[in-house]
């Protein structure tokens, strides 16, 4: 009897102080907020340039029932936010998207969207080390480009929206680490 007694009692405190509980919790970055509005902070990574030199932080915003496996196909909101740590011009940010978008689609894709990017690149601005790009995309109104919070461009079209956000969510993006790293939610 008293052997089965030590055993119970060996069993339970196994169970007691060596069970793993896992709970969900927020993640945190100090360049970003936890939430925004109905979005919630899914995933953060750093864009670097010849590995050592730290060029922004990203932040992917989503519902919390999003999937990152269906962010771009999906009709749900979504907010993809870049802070600056150097300054760039914007003819380096423009320079930076076309290759990509060239990467990523064949030469009659980008005729469709040309003019579409051209308008959004006219509201690029050079940016220094604290400024942040966001690109919010949403189902039913497109896409917004605010700049340091401010409104800059709009574009009703939720395919165009999907489009240019693929340069860091789709395939060949700016940065494959980048993207593996923000879709890893």
């Amino acid at each position: 009897m008293m052997i089965k007694h030590r055993i119970l009692i060996g069993i339970l405190w196994s169970l007691l102080f060596n069970l793993s509980v896992s709970v969900a919790m927020p993640i945190a970055h100090p360049d970003f907020p936890p939430i925004r509005g109905e979005l919630e902070l899914k995933s953060t990574a750093t864009a670097t340039w010849l590995i050592f030199i730290k060029v922004y932080n990203a932040a992917l915003y989503a519902e919390s029932r999003a999937q990152s496996s269906r962010l771009l196909d999906d009709e749900r909101p979504f907010s993809l936010e870049i802070r600056y740590r150097v300054s760039l011009s914007k003819a380096q940010l423009i320079e930076g998207a076309d290759v990509a978008l060239g990467r990523q689609h064949s030469p009659q894709q980008r005729a469709l969207y040309q003019n579409d990017v051209a308008a959004l690149h006219a509201f690029y601005q050079d940016v220094s080390e604290g400024d942040r790009f966001r690109l919010d995309i949403h189902p039913d109104k497109g896409l917004a480009l605010l700049f340091n919070d401010e409104l800059l461009y709009q574009h009703p079209n939720i395919d165009f929206a999907r489009y240019y956000v693929g340069l860091w969510l789709a395939e060949n993006p700016l940065s494959d680490a980048l993207r593996s790293d923000l879709l890893d939610w």
